[in-house]
């Protein structure tokens, strides 16, 4: 029971810290406003997807750009997906934790990626800044 109990708190809290975010300071001024949040949502999402589809796409067809544990990628389409698409999120987000990675052309795969995961912040932050700054002149 403690164990509901502290999840909850404990879900509660990050909620309530990201919802800091979108509460305004002062009337009529938000830090963040919810379409910016799911802008970026869906662009995270549509990319990693995509990338995932062609991880799958290049093992589905017998070239192998990701290995996990040290070996090829196996199972059915559904085991395939669900790898590619771990991968991809990782990739998207961190550096990976080794137990998936990439050879060959996925490494070319993967750098892009990656690229793209850690420029995807500074154009959030710079669509913020030009939204606040289009509030400002209209206000």
């Amino acid at each position: 029971m403690s164990f509901y109990i502290l999840l909850a708190a404990i879900s509660f809290c990050m909620f309530m810290s990201i919802r800091t975010l979108f509460a305004p300071e002062h009337e009529n001024e938000k830090r963040v406003s919810l379409e910016n949040l799911l802008w970026l949502a869906f662009l995270y999402g549509t990319i990693m997807i995509g990338f995932a589809l062609i991880y799958l796409l290049f093992e589905l067809q017998n070239y192998s750009v990701i290995l996990e544990h040290g070996k090829r990628v196996s199972g059915d389409f559904f085991k395939q997906l669900v790898t590619a698409s771990y991968f991809s999120t990782i990739t998207m987000f961190s550096v990976g934790y080794g137990d998936i990675v990439p050879i060959g052309l996925g490494r070319l795969f993967a750098v892009v990626q990656a690229f793209i995961g850690y420029t995807l912040p500074a154009a959030f932050v710079v669509r913020t800044v030009i939204d606040f700054e289009n509030i400002d002149r209209e206000g």
